[in-house]
């Protein structure tokens, strides 16, 4: 009888945990679906914001925080891996006329997240240029990641245009 009380509380704290780290994870996808600005946050940053909730709400050592990041940065970059071999699943079934209709569509999805990001961070035309540019890139080469492109990125952007991105991923950007 004690050991099912005992149990019981075991399933209780975990499942408790469970919660928490779930609504620590939805805040951070929450502020990934709602970009609007034609550039989403980075994943060190989601990671920084997630440990960082986590080692606020869970009271976690320095070790711990240490060995929790460096978990999640490697789910990123299985994450990244997973989204190119997906990228190119799709692509295998589809048709020509299909790919083709597909690519317009990210064409068009570019062009829209460069219109953003050009209003939003006041870009020069030469920035517009390099940033279409990898996005052509992007499109082209199945192989590279989403933070490949982002590391891209900003390195054209200036100081005062990435800490304007910062600012707007802390203040949950402006809708």
């Amino acid at each position: 009888m004690h050991h099912d009380r005992i149990l019981t509380g075991l399933t209780g704290i975990v499942a408790s945990a469970g919660l928490l780290l779930g609504a620590s994870l939805i805040g951070t996808d929450t502020a990934y679906a709602r970009s609007d600005e034609g550039w989403r946050p980075d994943p060190t940053q989601r990671v920084e914001t997630y440990v960082g909730r986590m080692a606020r709400d869970l009271d976690l050592t320095e070790a711990q925080q240490t060995e929790i990041h460096t978990i999640m940065a490697a789910e990123q970059v299985q994450r990244d891996l997973q989204r190119v071999e997906t990228r190119k699943q799709i692509s295998a079934v589809l048709t020509d006329i299909q790919r083709a209709k597909r690519e317009d569509m990210m064409q068009t999805r570019m062009e829209r997240d460069l219109d953003r990001m050009t209003d939003r961070l006041d870009l020069t035309n030469d920035q517009v240029t390099q940033i279409k540019a990898l996005f052509d890139a992007q499109q082209a080469d199945p192989e590279m990641t989403r933070t490949q492109l982002r590391e891209s990125i900003a390195a054209v952007l200036t100081d005062e245009q990435r800490a304007n991105i910062q600012d707007r991923k802390h203040s949950g950007g402006d809708r």
